[in-house]
């Protein structure tokens, strides 16, 4: 029998109510568990890792974990960012998400790879060094600022790449920072189910097998039948499967309550029942909350349902080996 850890991306915020997901009345409500670690910001990375009882590494790495799931490969001394663009609004201010545009006349020195939608992977060649120094801004921890607030400081190159794509209508905001680095590996034969690029990385250094099936988008639009019907075969494989569903993060981010509703409406009808019914020991939280009045993240406590036995301790940890069954 396996065991099958379902993170939805971004679930809590102040309005949320596990009604809008009845069917986990068939589980066990078993307290909730703080995945924001000290001195860290509820981001998926850290709050993943601690879920999975993984520490988290010391450097910063969501950029190169970004890099990573998406099957890019980069030096050991090469700086790593996610990139984010955005809409801006009459004032300057980020207001949306936008698709990502073509960009060309590019440094030699740095590479753009477009990774879907709004996303993608910027890689500085050989500026690994500079990430202690360097100063970013994730787009989703400033709602509402000006565009200028998101502005990279510490790296000239960096700053000459914000400058050229901020315009009165749009905005190219570099975060999350990072230099090459390794994970130990997990503890059992796993697998994880995602689109998310940092699911992805971050899964695979941990020497997980990464399955992300067609229509796998990491937004509401996701084929949720067909990630649940891949976990469930991993689940028949594997002892530990772990599924990331992010389309309520995204929902909130662009400030779409009803969207973000929408969606765990669906996981409800759609992703729940056959976890339910597959026999498989199932484990349903959260990584951290995400506010649709703000589209920032909510560092709240996330609640936890389970089948596993009672005296299972959310707070001590969500997965084998520390918790057998």
């Amino acid at each position: 029998m396996s065991h099958i850890l379902l993170i939805l991306d971004g679930l809590t915020d102040p309005a949320f109510s596990p009604g809008c997901l009845s069917n986990l009345a068939a589980l066990r409500p078993a307290g909730t568990v703080n995945t924001t670690p000290p001195g860290h910001d509820p981001e998926s990375l850290p709050c993943i890792l601690t879920l999975l009882d993984v520490p988290v590494p010391a450097v910063p790495c969501r950029g190169y974990l970004d890099a990573v799931g998406e099957g890019l490969a980069p030096e050991a001394d090469d700086l790593c960012l996610r990139l984010s663009w955005y809409a801006l609004d009459a004032e300057g201010r980020l207001d949306h998400p936008v698709p990502a545009p073509a960009v060309s006349d590019l440094p030699p020195s740095l590479q753009l790879h477009p990774i879907g939608d709004y996303r993608s992977i910027l890689i500085l060649e050989r500026r690994a060094a500079l990430v202690p120094r360097l100063h970013t801004r994730p787009p989703h921890r400033g709602a509402r600022l000006p565009a200028g607030a998101f502005r990279p400081a510490g790296d000239p190159l960096l700053e000459q790449f914000f400058d050229r794509h901020h315009t009165a209508t749009r905005a190219a905001i570099p975060w999350g920072p990072a230099a090459p680095v390794t994970l130990p590996p997990f503890p059992l034969p796993a697998a994880a189910v995602a689109a998310a690029s940092v699911v992805k990385g971050l899964a695979r250094l941990l020497g997980m097998e990464v399955l992300s099936p067609p229509g796998a988008t990491g937004d509401t639009d996701t084929d949720l039948a067909a990630k649940t019907a891949a976990a469930l075969d991993a689940a028949r494989r594997r002892p530990f499967v772990l599924l990331h569903l992010n389309g309520a993060d995204e929902a909130a981010h662009r400030r779409d309550a009803a969207g973000k509703r929408a969606f765990l409406a669906a996981v409800n009808r759609h992703v729940l029942p056959p976890l339910l019914a597959c026999g498989h020991s199932l484990t349903v939280t959260g990584d951290h909350g995400t506010d649709p009045a703000t589209g920032g993240h909510v560092g709240t406590p996330q609640p936890v349902w389970t089948n596993l036995r009672e005296g299972f301790d959310a707070k001590q940890c969500l997965v084998f080996p520390k918790y057998r069954l």
